[in-house]
């Protein structure tokens, strides 16, 4: 069995008509979930990039050229598709979002993220560096160390996070049951946004919680606890 875990760095939110401007994966081998080969590339674009997504990856749209080794599309996700066995997890921290640029893929996701939330609700975050801190994981980036620097927000480099996060979890749970901890809704003790920010669900009004579940844009966990407060 493999471990694909992966990472997307792109134009902007799939919401607004981000496209896919880097992709990087480090694959995992059972039984000791050592990393067994890495892929970083370039994505070929020639698009607006929003300036929320630079001031994130830093990429220069002139790098996302032939010329530097920026790759089609197509090739990558081929490449990422022979990686690919039938048996294989695909692993990202908040696979929401990287599986939207990645449609092509039909394998089950693991999101570190939704499990990290599981396992360790007493984190102070749950952001891949958050984690990496609260954890004490420096990630390894040995198995690529001969392709540039790095660092956070650079798509190989938050693999390299990623992997060290899946790894403290593979110790605890096995990936079938990381699978299941992504699809199942869990229900939200407290908000963590907006005005009533750190309040628990059952003290905030009625009529905001209405008003947020009417939003266009909200995740499965904060999806099913307003539904679980709303419609009992």
């Amino acid at each position: 069995m493999k471990l694909i875990v992966i990472d997307t760095e792109t134009s902007d939110l799939p919401e607004r008509g981000g496209s896919m401007i880097e992709l990087a994966w480090i694959t995992l081998a059972s039984p000791d979930w050592k990393p067994t080969s890495s892929y970083e590339k370039y994505i070929q674009y020639s698009g607006p990039i929003s300036v929320t997504a630079q001031a994130q990856n830093h990429i220069r749209a002139d790098r996302l050229t032939e010329k530097y080794g920026a790759v089609l599309r197509e090739q990558a996700i081929m490449a990422l598709l022979n990686e690919v066995e039938p048996d294989s997890f695909l692993v990202a921290h908040n696979s929401d979002f990287d599986s939207k640029f990645l449609p092509e893929l039909k394998n089950p996701w693991i999101c570190t993220y939704r499990v990290s939330k599981c396992i360790w609700p007493e984190a102070p975050g749950h952001s891949n560096q958050v984690l990496r801190y609260w954890l004490d994981i420096e990630p390894d980036l040995s198995i690529a160390a001969n392709i540039k620097q790095r660092a956070p927000h650079q798509a190989l480099y938050d693999v390299a996070t990623t992997v060290g996060i899946l790894q403290k979890m593979l110790t605890r749970h096995t990936p079938a049951e990381l699978n299941q901890m992504t699809s199942q809704p869990r229900l939200l003790k407290c908000i963590e946004f907006g005005k009533h920010k750190g309040t628990e669900f059952k003290n905030i009004p009625r009529d905001y919680l209405v008003w947020l579940r009417g939003q266009p844009v909200l995740d499965t966990d904060l999806k099913y606890t307003l539904d679980s407060i709303l419609h009992g």
